[in-house]
């Protein structure tokens, strides 16, 4: 019961921490936000964002599946990595980081028979922004 009340404090966190990060892009203020989502990856899933950024998405995919994250924290992660593409001004940065979002909504759908409809808008603008940048 405690564990489960620890993870659900952690995630409560985590979604105040992504409205955070959201709401400093939307008022233009990028470097803070990347400075919000360097802390969260580094503190929460314990990476960074050149090394997320560099994994090849399969490494990136086993990596998570071997830490067992439950589906609320791989939710977040393809949120904040969403967040992540919205500050990125490179074109093939933000290509490799969608096609890692896409990948944990298919995790997510595929292993933890988890559907959102906001995943599966959210996937749909992002493969086509993937087919207009192709």
């Amino acid at each position: 019961m405690l564990k489960r009340d620890s993870l659900t404090a952690q995630m409560q966190q985590l979604s105040h921490t992504l409205a955070k990060v959201k709401r400093l892009i939307e008022e233009r203020q990028e470097t803070q936000a990347l400075s919000t989502l360097q802390e969260v990856f580094g503190e929460y899933f314990g990476t960074n964002i050149t090394d997320l950024l560099e994994t090849p998405a399969n490494v990136f995919i086993q990596r998570f599946k071997k830490e067992d994250l439950k589906p609320e924290a791989l939710g977040l992660l393809a949120d904040f990595l969403d967040a992540l593409a919205d500050v990125s001004d490179d074109a093939s940065d933000r290509r490799a980081i969608w096609e890692k979002v896409v990948l944990i909504y298919d995790t997510l759908e595929q292993e933890h028979k988890v559907v959102s409809f906001a995943h599966i808008a959210r996937r749909s603008a992002i493969l086509a922004q993937l087919d207009s940048q192709s």
